[in-house]
């Protein structure tokens, strides 16, 4: 099985040129937040993101643990127009599994009996992200076929900031595979770093794919890995955001429409 490996400094990614459909949206200036958990913490500030229209895309993990009070907080945030979209149903390491016990195992358990269990509460998740970020082509060829879109991640490293990384940014819709990069505390970046990530988005007309986890008004001892964002540093990156005029999507609304 064939590991895919993230490409650094493709610059055709920015403009997403090659392959595009004449039919594809022009996105221009925007963002794109993912969360890689369900709404527990971010619910807190369900009026703060109403009333500088954000719009975030929670990509579910373990749906089946979920009690009844959770899955009334993604029905609020849902109504307020953000996305509850699929991120498998343990958490694994896709690839492992799939050589492990295979593919038909891992789409059956994985994937659809969750997205059946999703879509018996009201949610009918169309977008996917993949655990760790672990994803194969044989895998991508697969899941493809299930949803809109399914989002990759990609880290930056010593000589590299968000600012740097073609592949986060986008200028068209249609999309069927897209990166993104994470701004939790574990990735050490600072918000100037982030801020210039907005700016290079407002300048080039393209939307940045970003994600997080948690959000906290101090640090979490409990988090894995610090795999949160402290509550005052996403407020200014969201005014930032704001102030440049940039849009902001969720995962389907990036993505292809079939």
């Amino acid at each position: 099985m064939t590991r895919l490996i993230v490409v650094y400094g493709l610059t055709f990614f920015l403009f997403a040129g090659c392959g595009k459909s004449p039919h594809d949206k022009l996105l221009g200036a925007g963002i794109l937040i993912t969360v890689d958990k369900n709404a527990d913490t971010w619910f807190p500030y369900r009026q703060f993101l109403k009333e500088h229209g954000v719009k975030l895309t929670f990509y579910i993990e373990e749906y089946h643990t979920l009690d009844s009070a959770q899955k009334a907080r993604l029905n609020a945030m849902m109504s307020d127009g953000h996305e509850i979209a699929h991120h498998s149903k343990t958490h694994p390491h896709s690839d492992e599994y799939v050589a492990k016990y295979g593919m038909k195992q891992y789409i059956n358990d994985e994937i659809l009996s969750i997205t059946k269990l999703m879509q018996q509460d009201g949610f009918n998740p169309q977008t996917f992200a993949y655990p760790f970020g672990d994803c194969t082509t044989e895998l991508d060829q697969e899941l493809i076929k299930h949803f809109k879109s399914v989002r990759k991640i990609i880290d930056t490293y010593s000589t590299k900031r968000i600012a740097d990384m073609d592949q986060a940014y986008y200028r068209f819709g249609g999309i069927t595979f897209f990166y993104a990069c994470g701004i939790d505390k574990r990735y050490n970046h600072t918000i100037d770093e982030i801020e210039e990530a907005l700016d290079v988005a407002k300048s080039s007309r393209s939307t940045v794919s970003l994600y997080t986890h948690y959000i906290t008004p101090t640090p979490l001892e409990s988090a894995a890995k610090e795999s949160y964002i402290i509550d005052t540093d996403f407020k200014q990156i969201i005014l930032k955001a704001e102030e440049l005029g940039l849009k902001f999507y969720t995962a389907s609304e990036v993505s292809r429409n079939n």
